[in-house]
């Protein structure tokens, strides 16, 4: 049996029982290096992987095995059980995982059920467009879609917003800042990272 399990935003203090209970029940737990790295208390066999392809290629090869995917965050969310459902020609089961936007909100104490969610993580998405048509929104990060580039945008738009950002969540290094674009864009950070936007301009 294979199963996709959501690990959270990384500490084990923040990990489901369930997903712990079936990922030590299962013969082998692969992922990439990110999730592996955080599952030390994890005693199964673990292989890292660097792409989903190769995950679906040592499942094809070890159908015997009961085999946890572990997933950081929610795997419903912008993560990898959307491409099992488009890819994987089997039976799978998903055990879901706090997402690192649910982790930052309760961080600054915010709600979160009127936020619209999305992903600049190896993706193009309208950032303007969805600031100024919501009043809350939620942003996974990569590389390039860096908070210091989404604040240069707000900025250069003429923004007035709220904006904070959450890095390396749940780990002991963990940071969160919260300023205006201007007091964001001055900052350096890592290039994965969660940032909410508070809309402070009238909607249209």
């Amino acid at each position: 049996m294979v199963y996709i399990v959501g690990i959270g935003p990384g500490a084990a203090d923040y990990i489901i029982p369930k997903a712990e209970k079936t990922m030590k029940n299962s013969d082998v737990v692969i992922g990439f290096e990110r999730a592996i790295k955080s599952l030390d208390y994890i005693n199964q066999k673990k292989i890292v992987v660097d792409s989903f392809s190769k995950i679906l290629e040592f499942i094809k090869h070890n159908r015997d095995k009961n085999i946890s995917v572990a997933a950081s965050g929610d795997p419903c969310f912008y993560g990898i059980t959307d491409y099992f459902n488009r890819n994987f020609h089997g039976e799978f089961e998903v055990i879901s995982g706090i997402s690192s936007f649910q982790y930052l909100m309760s961080k600054v104490g915010k709600s979160w059920q009127h936020a619209r969610l999305y992903s600049l993580h190896g993706r193009e998405e309208k950032l303007i467009e969805r600031v100024k048509n919501n009043k809350l929104t939620v942003w996974l990060t990569d590389k390039n879609n860096t908070p210091n580039y989404i604040c240069s945008e707000l900025i250069k738009n003429h923004i007035n917003a709220q904006v904070y950002v959450g890095e390396n969540l749940s780990y002991e290094d963990e940071k969160i800042s919260k300023g205006t674009a201007e007091e964001i864009h001055k900052k350096n950070y890592s290039s994965l990272c969660v940032v909410v936007i508070e809309n402070g301009d009238d909607l249209a």
